[in-house]
């Protein structure tokens, strides 16, 4: 791994992490028996967020007129491997905090079984983990001959409804809290408002930087 996309990956990574700790430890008194997965998680998912729209974006934004370096541009692959697998390791943090129920509580309703809000949050990101497995794979093990199918996961069209399901799983998910600003621990935005809105600046100067 190059040295910039280590300190990329490392910077975006430890920002999360304090982010998270502050807002959910600090400012809303979350137990400290919950860092390991619970807060850790929301930091995996924001590192994620970040390093994806990187991907995603640094080609555009120097289409665009932006002074982005020679070094950042030839981290990008990198940078997107990582949030891939930041991605994976949130899913499955997800699936451990998701067995208890406890700490997901508005995603179930009485009986245990998904709430409208939990469903629909898991079907988009479901979705849109799926699309970046594809589109992870189409460049590492497709053969020649699948050139259409990774032109295809690649076109403007596939990254912008991968954003769409994207935005859809923060969306759903914390919508409600974000119309709440005073009830904003510390007055820091819940992390998925914060990965919501970094999302729109990156897709927005994804469609209009791409060729």
């Amino acid at each position: 791994m190059s040295s910039k996309a280590l300190q990329i990956i490392l910077g975006v990574f430890l920002l999360s992490l304090a982010y998270a700790v502050l807002r959910y430890h600090v400012f809303e008194a979350v137990p400290y028996k919950d860092f390991a997965l619970f807060v850790l998680n929301k930091s995996l998912g924001l590192s994620a967020f970040v390093l994806l729209t990187l991907n995603f974006v640094l080609g555009p934004a120097r289409t665009l007129g932006a002074d982005v370096p020679d070094t950042w541009l030839q981290a990008r692959k990198e940078i997107g491997v990582v949030g891939f697998m930041l991605v994976l390791a949130h899913v499955l943090c997800a699936m451990l905090l998701f067995g208890s129920g406890a700490y997901y509580g508005k995603f179930f309703v009485a009986d245990g079984t998904l709430s409208t809000v939990g469903s629909w949050s898991m079907l988009f990101g479901v979705a849109a983990f799926v699309w970046l497995w594809l589109y992870n794979i189409s460049f590492k093990t497709m053969q020649p001959g699948d050139d259409a199918l990774r032109t295809l996961v690649g076109s403007k069209a596939s990254v912008i409804v991968a954003g769409l399901l994207a935005g859809g799983h923060v969306i759903v998910m914390g919508y409600k809290s974000w119309l709440q600003p005073d009830g904003w621990a510390g007055g820091m935005p819940p992390i998925t408002l914060v990965a919501f809105a970094i999302f729109v600046i990156g897709l927005a100067i994804n469609v209009r930087g791409r060729r």
